[in-house]
């Protein structure tokens, strides 16, 4: 656990001293970390929380993981204060486990607000996914990206000059195995990005759009032969694309499979694990396998092993 907090601490630039500087109250949240403990731990930690961080913007979220007695915390916290929440949660409760953790963009993209939003919603709605994949029923909003994304969805080394270029391919993609004219899904998706580009940062982008007369929701990964320029928050250019297509009015639909994204690539350890798949097949299984907390790998980042920089935005 003393690895665990050096390892965020490194992060996230927190140190053991609190002069007044490190203390100033801050008016937005910057970080998100997701924290798995036995419920019984949740009340002493929200009182600990709501004692330390008296007079800054917090929230936490509580779901419950299903067969177990334990939940799943995810704490929206300023970035000054990660210090003192890692120093409680290993306090109250020795045995909890570091899950996702990410810093948001100071001045977050249009895409982050989406995934943003959308976690915010799933988590409200208590729309946490069961430790196994569920049958699918009628119901099509309990879609979820490993549910939709099969081998031929999976477009590995696309040769693709730009995001026009791409948005094009995905509609050719769409009018060919899904009847909906090409035309209208490079709208849908143009329209959208004129709103603010749905690049994330690290090298990840999730195009999304509601399209008039898809009659069903449709995800595509894309990986660009060479990266492309997506206007991403830390400017770097674009090698995972997860296309997100749901039929007009989904809206429930549309905020679990945002939500679904988040979870993912907000991990580093999945990303990594996504560019050593050399096949469409690895790609599916590895959305799969992911899909069950049971076979997540560790969400821990090691920061002087892969070369990251605390100034790195999407964060696992």
């Amino acid at each position: 656990m003393t690895k665990t907090r050096a390892i965020l601490r490194a992060i996230f630039g927190v140190h053991h001293h609190h002069d007044e500087a490190a203390r100033r109250r801050t008016s937005g949240r910057s970080v998100m970390m997701r924290v798995t403990l036995d419920a019984q731990h949740v009340t002493p930690l929200r009182r600990a929380l709501t004692r330390d961080c008296a007079g800054q913007p917090w929230t936490i979220r509580i779901a419950t993981l299903p067969h177990t007695d334990r939940v799943q915390l995810s704490l929206y916290l300023p970035k000054d204060a990660v210090n003192g929440a890692i120093q409680q949660v290993t306090r109250i409760a020795p045995a909890a486990q570091f899950g996702h953790l990410f810093e948001i963009p100071d001045t977050p993209t249009d895409g982050w607000r989406d995934l943003l939003r959308a976690t915010s919603w799933a988590q409200a709605a208590s729309a946490l996914r069961p430790a196994k994949p569920p049958v699918k029923t009628s119901d099509d909003d309990g879609e979820t990206l490993e549910r939709l994304l099969s081998p031929g969805n999976v477009l590995l080394d696309t040769d693709s000059a730009n995001r026009a270029a791409l948005f094009a391919q995905l509609g050719a993609f769409c009018e060919t195995h899904y009847g909906v004219p090409a035309g209208q899904v490079i709208e849908g998706l143009n329209t959208r990005e004129a709103l603010g580009s749905t690049g994330l940062g690290q090298g990840v982008a999730v195009p999304h759009s509601q399209i008039e007369g898809l009659l069903t929701a449709v995800v595509l990964y894309v990986r660009p032969r060479m990266p492309l320029d997506f206007d991403a928050p830390d400017a770097k250019p674009v090698s995972d694309v997860i296309a997100l297509l749901v039929p007009e009015g989904a809206n429930t639909m549309h905020l679990n499979l945002l939500a679904d994204v988040a979870q993912r690539f907000c991990d580093q350890h999945f990303r990594e694990r996504l560019h050593a798949c050399g096949t469409a097949s690895e790609v599916c299984r590895l959305f799969s396998n992911a899909a069950d907390p049971a076979d997540m790998p560790s969400l821990m980042p090691h920061p002087a092993a892969r070369g990251d920089t605390p100034g790195a935005r999407l964060r696992a």
